[in-house]
């Protein structure tokens, strides 16, 4: 489980909810500190937060149990509910 997903949002009074999302970039080899060192350095360059932009991180996957072989697998951080091995409705569909 290792690499984080950044995530970048900006300020849009046009949405629902007040911003919208723009880009996702992975960084497959970084460590939690190394994303938190690589969002200061892009908020004080390019991603200012006083211009309306805002960054997040998340882990790239997550291990789960699949539910038919008991085994542990690794799927995407983003995978949907009905998609997850570890679900009845990935089964039963």
């Amino acid at each position: 489980m290792l690499g984080y997903r950044l995530l970048v949002y900006k300020a849009d009074r046009r949405v629902k909810s007040g911003e919208r999302f723009v880009k996702m970039y992975d960084y497959p080899s970084y460590s939690g500190s190394a994303m938190q060192d690589e969002i200061y350095s892009l908020k004080q360059s390019l991603y200012k937060p006083a211009d309306g932009w805002r960054l997040e991180f998340e882990p790239m996957t997550k291990m789960v149990k699949n539910l038919m072989t008991g085994e542990m697998i690794e799927i995407d951080y983003r995978t949907p509910y009905c998609a997850d091995p570890s679900t009845e409705r990935y089964w039963s569909m």
